[in-house]
């Protein structure tokens, strides 16, 4: 069987090297932009912003981190008034997280920016590689997914 990778390309993509551009490029375009979020803060608003009022264990869920990380990525959105901590009425050991109405005012900007950053980052490539891209991504997926768990 012939090899479609060689050694430089298969440890660029291995090693998240498109990955890694893509969010350096959303960073500098969110500076750009006068928004001062990490991409792991991004990934928690993304979440809250189709889902507010998640738990800090749903939070961890959606975005694949731990609960130490969660609780430090929500204690510096707190400081920048972004979210606010609030006791679950069912359960008050469980704190739910809630934008507050600075969160909910950036997501059309941040969004709007995320998109014209993946639009740079695809031009150029046809649809249906597109396709085939994200076919290929969602089958590497399904097949590690269950692995880690």
């Amino acid at each position: 069987m012939e090899t479609i990778f060689t050694p430089e390309n298969l440890y660029s993509i291995l090693s998240g090297r498109p990955h890694s551009l893509f969010n350096r490029a959303l960073l500098s375009n969110f500076r750009k932009n006068n928004i001062a979020l990490t991409k792991e803060q991004w990934t928690i608003l993304g979440v809250l912003w189709q889902n507010d009022g998640c738990s800090q264990q749903n939070l961890a869920d959606k975005t694949y981190r731990d609960k130490p990380s969660i609780t430090r990525l929500i204690d510096n959105l707190e400081k920048e008034n972004l979210v606010e901590r609030r006791p679950d009425a069912k359960d008050r050991r469980l704190n739910l997280i809630f934008l507050t109405p600075k969160g909910t005012q950036i997501e059309k900007k941040v969004i709007e920016i995320a998109n014209q950053t993946l639009t740079d980052a695809i031009k150029g490539i046809d649809p249906q590689n597109l396709k085939i891209i994200k076919a290929t991504f969602l089958q590497i997926y399904d097949n590690l997914e269950p692995k880690i768990k």
